[in-house]
């Protein structure tokens, strides 16, 4: 039981660095990539742990490392769909294999900004629904 624990906070201190490296650089994630990096490489983590029995933080690293790549990846895609939906008042949709991201703006609220649906959707099904507001010059 402790040596589960020990993995786990090992892996959280793990995704936590990656999410920080994220933000070096010219380039940086936006909130929703960097949101998604840190829940990509947790949950990352937590699966390679569990899928290698045979060296557990080999999968724990490898895990993180590739969950925290794909989630940022996917929460960066998603806010720019949102903002390009909230700029020309247009649906955008991206898709890459069986993922498709899919942004919807629902239109102007009392602040100036841009009420956007983001749906998520993985082999044609719908998994995720999300509305926020996106502000010009965010």
């Amino acid at each position: 039981m402790i040596r589960k624990i020990g993995v786990v906070g090992t892996m959280l201190g793990l995704s936590t660095l990656l999410f920080s490296c994220a933000q070096t650089g010219q380039y940086t994630l936006s909130p929703a990539g960097q949101q998604g990096a840190a829940v990509g490489g947790i949950l990352g983590a937590t699966a390679g742990t569990m899928l290698d029995s045979s060296n557990r933080w080999r999968g724990g690293v490898l895990g993180a490392a590739m969950g925290a790549i794909l989630g940022g990846t996917l929460g960066q895609v998603a806010n720019n769909a949102a903002q390009q939906a909230a700029q020309n008042n247009q649906t955008v949709q991206y898709t890459n294999g069986n993922q498709t991201i899919q942004a919807v703006p629902q239109g102007q609220t009392s602040n100036g900004c841009t009420q956007v649906t983001t749906k998520y959707y993985q082999n044609g099904q719908l998994v995720k629904t999300e509305t926020r507001e996106v502000c010009p010059g965010q």
